[in-house]
């Protein structure tokens, strides 16, 4: 799985949606910040886990044209107990592993780090999803495969500094073009093995 074509993917899923996935990318931050602010980050971490299967689907070939349905996708259609657990479940795990040692933190971060894309799978195939099931299936999946994403974010360092001149604004481009490589990352790392669960 080479990093640049995961790259050129996403700069021609890109093409002509940049605006869009720009206004996504805000808009959905903003909200998740507001969220935290006054003590609801979960709320937060579901509008970002619906920004992540818009992303994932405008890897598949489709668009969610209207940014707010894209944005509350985790509310919709089958996909709000599994993305409201899987994300609060995500978020302690975490934090305890941080609280712990900081590096089996990080490390756990990468483990866990397909399990938006497991769970948009899996409810769209009409799975009932356990709890811990997409975070356990992100585990498994990322077995031997960490230090491979790890190195698809380093490859992004280089457009982060650029991204903070002038004043922070090169990270409403680099945004969509991580979350568009990423779910790229996904679709080819996952296949469409956890959309078949029903089928088998």
């Amino acid at each position: 799985m080479k990093r640049s074509e995961l790259k050129a993917n996403a700069k021609e899923q890109l093409r002509g949606n940049w605006l869009w996935a720009v206004g996504l990318c805000f808009v959905g931050g903003i909200i998740a910040s507001l969220a935290s602010s006054f003590s609801i980050g979960i709320l937060g971490s579901m509008v970002l886990y619906g920004v992540t299967y818009t992303f994932l689907t405008l890897a598949d070939g489709e668009k969610t044209e209207n940014i707010f349905t894209a944005m509350f996708s985790g509310f919709t259609s089958g996909k709000f107990l599994p993305t409201l657990l899987t994300s609060l479940l995500v978020n302690i795990f975490i934090s305890l592993w941080i609280l712990l040692l900081v590096i089996p933190g990080i490390v756990k971060g990468y483990s866990y780090s397909m399990a938006p894309y497991i769970v948009k799978d899996m409810a769209e195939a009409g799975s009932d999803i356990a709890p811990t099931e997409a975070i356990t299936a992100s585990r498994k999946l990322m077995d031997g495969h960490k230090g491979e994403l790890f190195l698809l974010d380093l490859s992004f360092i280089g457009w982060a500094i650029l991204a903070t001149i002038p004043f922070g604004l090169g990270w409403l481009w680099l945004t969509p073009y991580y979350q568009a490589t990423k779910a790229n990352y996904y679709r080819q790392l996952a296949g469409g093995q956890f959309k078949k669960i029903i089928e088998e």
